[in-house]
């Protein structure tokens, strides 16, 4: 059987063809020129967790910098999520431009995906990651309520008062919370995890008594433990900290090899055009560079540091083996979190 096409009919056809011919040549071109022109609207940089926290105050105090070296205006938008992890997966299915990226930590990166079955990104795969920006240990903190002055005075009472403290985190599978099992595992302890959406609303409620207790940056609560808000009892560092000299680290208070590093850093997309990539890690490299930067991370009580890509994937890499080896002989289910 054949098919007779009328002649304005085959002229219809030979036009779509000339056209899917001509568009497959100017897109890729017109992608290219895009990409060139990068940046030449607003960045967005996306913080997975509530505002207050040390991921937010980090994102902003970068951000600000960070836009100053591409030119461009780079906005901070909060998108808190159970433990950051549906935020941090929409930025890795997120057009790969350059215009969406992620404001990553231990937690999104390092922890959750040893702990949570099925999570939606690969740490390593899903992004191109750019570098870490900033890393400083975690510091345990307790509200005034609780009858302990030092980490000895604190598993007392616990081993006393099973199941009466709580402790507060950013979310299931936060470092904060994982930071706070391994406690609970270490010290033969029974507290109980009340996580929340971000460190900040976690804090609030640690202030007000309502939650005995946290893991948290120690930036964060310096000034309140100073101001005898909040009492520090120790540091999870292998030494104290310049910042508050006077709170012990986990080792001098009988619990070794207690040390929880809490870092952040910039991520995009996989598949970014590589000259983007190019004026990104650039840009990076002279925002960590900036003064300005190193004393604003110091004072949220962090190092400013800055790597290579190659870098970053190791640290990534190093930081899911070890929170694996920490997570599996703690057997937590977490169906039941």
């Amino acid at each position: 059987m054949y098919i007779l096409f009328q002649p304005t009919q085959l002229f219809f056809i030979y036009i779509c063809f000339l056209l899917t011919c001509f568009s497959s040549v100017i897109y890729p071109l017109s992608a290219q020129a895009q990409s060139d022109a990068y940046p030449n609207r607003p960045v967005t940089l996306v913080v997975p967790f509530a505002a207050g926290g040390g991921t937010d105050g980090t994102a902003r105090v970068f951000a600000a910098a960070f836009g100053q070296q591409l030119g461009q205006t780079v906005i901070v938008q909060n998108k808190p999520s159970a433990g950051g992890i549906q935020s941090t997966a929409a930025v890795a299915t997120s057009n790969a431009d350059g215009y969406t990226l992620l404001w990553a930590n231990t937690t999104t990166l390092g922890v959750a995906p040893q702990l949570l079955p099925n999570i939606p990104y690969d740490p390593l795969k899903s992004f191109q990651l750019i570098s870490r920006a900033a890393t400083g240990p975690l510091t345990l903190v307790v509200n005034n309520s609780v009858p302990a002055k030092n980490l000895a005075e604190l598993i007392t009472y616990a081993k006393s008062h099973p199941g009466k403290l709580n402790f507060a985190s950013a979310g299931v599978g936060t470092v904060i919370h994982l930071t706070g099992e391994y406690l609970k595992s270490r010290a033969g302890i029974d507290i109980v995890h009340v996580p929340y959406k971000g460190n900040g609303p976690a804090l609030i409620d640690v202030m007000s008594g309502q939650i005995q207790m946290m893991f948290i940056g120690l930036g964060h609560v310096a000034q309140y433990v100073k101001d005898g808000k909040l009492k520090a009892i120790a540091i999870a560092s292998a030494k104290r900290h310049p910042m508050s000299p006077m709170i012990p680290n986990f080792g001098e208070s009988g619990l070794a090899d207690f040390e929880i590093t809490e870092w952040f850093g910039l991520a995009a997309p996989a598949g970014i055009p590589s000259n983007v990539l190019e004026k990104l890690n650039d840009a990076f490299r002279k925002t960590a560079a900036s003064e300005s930067i190193r004393t604003a991370f110091t004072s949220y009580g962090y190092d400013a540091i800055s790597e290579t890509p190659e870098q970053f994937h190791a640290a990534v890499e190093r930081e899911g083996l070890r929170w694996k080896s920490v997570i599996k002989p703690l057997g937590i289910n977490v169906n039941q979190l």
